[in-house]
């Protein structure tokens, strides 16, 4: 469709390149406030990209383009329902059934608990999973897997990626080769991570999901809180354009804070909870479950709000196989019947 865009002037084309909406068909059934929101600019920036008649103008030629060859209206949604929106799978059978399927490629997905309650072994399956094949659950890309607060585990992605190579042989993947990590430690060199070297990062490999862990620990210092919130939308944009244009998946860690009233909430406030499109929250139950020898705590990952997902809830545990099912326990054998012999 590269005729499409060839046809118009300059500037109308630099508006539907900005907003990656580059097909007739996506022009047609993109609203029209998308292309005149001025909050797919930086907030630095008060002028609109656009004007309606520009808009207008936009949706005349591709009305016309398709014109020439007559299409139905069921053909104009495929692509969007089966194409864009892709889930990314946690690797574990009871996370991915209560999340539909896992993480999805649309919007930012806010995972959330404790410290040490499990969120980065979760980040760490997702980081393998996107480079499965898609009829396994994944995209076949990497991930730009960007740290703020502790070290990156290599040692622990290692051990479980020598799993998931037992797991899958046919895919015969190496894991390790297309997990690219970042250490950023304040909140400027992480916009200027995300600004600038993403791009050339997206640009060198295949990139299916980025992951910031965290985002608490750079933003949360920070007692201006209207810079911060700034600073918060400028990270969302930057973050939210990539997923529309690359169509890959976006995971950012935030960690719980303690209310008056006891209970555990998202840190940031409601100034980064409005920015998110899917919260889960990760806790520890308070039981166990032995496996062999071992004693292991009992994970809940609960959806606590997704417009697609419906709020459910997994249990998991962590061994050193990474993320897995709480084994069912198996029903006792019923004794063996005694047959009475008859003298």
């Amino acid at each position: 469709m590269a005729s499409f865009l060839d046809q118009l002037p300059a500037r109308i084309q630099a508006i539907a390149e900005a907003v990656n909406v580059t097909k007739p068909e996506d022009v047609l059934t993109t609203p029209k406030c998308k292309f005149l929101d001025s909050r797919l600019q930086s907030l630095d920036t008060v002028a609109k990209p656009c004007s309606p008649e520009d808009v207008r103008i936009l949706k005349d030629a591709a009305a016309k383009w398709l014109a020439e060859v007559p299409q139905t209206a069921d053909s104009l949604f495929k692509p969007l329902a089966n194409v864009r929106w892709s889930r990314v799978t946690f690797g574990c059978s009871a996370l991915d059934r209560c999340t539909g399927g896992g993480v999805m490629t649309r919007g930012i997905t806010e995972i959330f608990g404790a410290f040490g309650v499990g969120k980065t072994q979760l980040l760490l399956h997702l980081a393998l999973g996107v480079q499965l094949p898609r009829e396994l659950g994944g995209l076949g890309r990497g991930v730009a897997f960007i740290c703020t607060g502790s070290p990156f585990p290599a040692r622990r992605l290692f051990q479980i990626s020598k799993i998931w190579e037992r797991r899958y042989p046919n895919t015969k993947l190496n894991f390790l080769a297309n997990v690219f990590v970042e250490h950023q430690k304040d909140a400027k060199s992480l916009m200027n991570c995300v600004n600038n070297r993403l791009p050339q990062l997206f640009q060198q490999h295949g990139i299916g999901l980025i992951v910031i862990d965290s985002v608490a620990a750079v933003f949360r210092e920070n007692k201006d809180y209207l810079q911060r919130a700034r600073e918060l939308r400028c990270l969302t944009n930057a973050l939210l354009s990539y997923s529309e244009k690359h169509n890959c998946a976006v995971v950012c860690v935030n960690e719980a804070a303690s209310s008056t009233t006891g209970e555990e909430k998202a840190a940031l406030g409601m100034q980064w909870a409005h920015l998110g499109r899917t919260r889960l929250r990760v806790t520890k139950e308070p039981k166990q479950h032995k496996v062999g020898n071992e004693l292991f705590t009992v994970r809940r990952l609960e959806v606590m709000y997704s417009p697609e997902t419906p709020n459910d809830f997994g249990q998991f545990l962590i061994t050193s196989e990474g993320v897995v099912d709480v084994p069912q326990p198996t029903p006792p054998r019923p004794p063996p019947k005694i047959r009475c012999i008859r003298q």
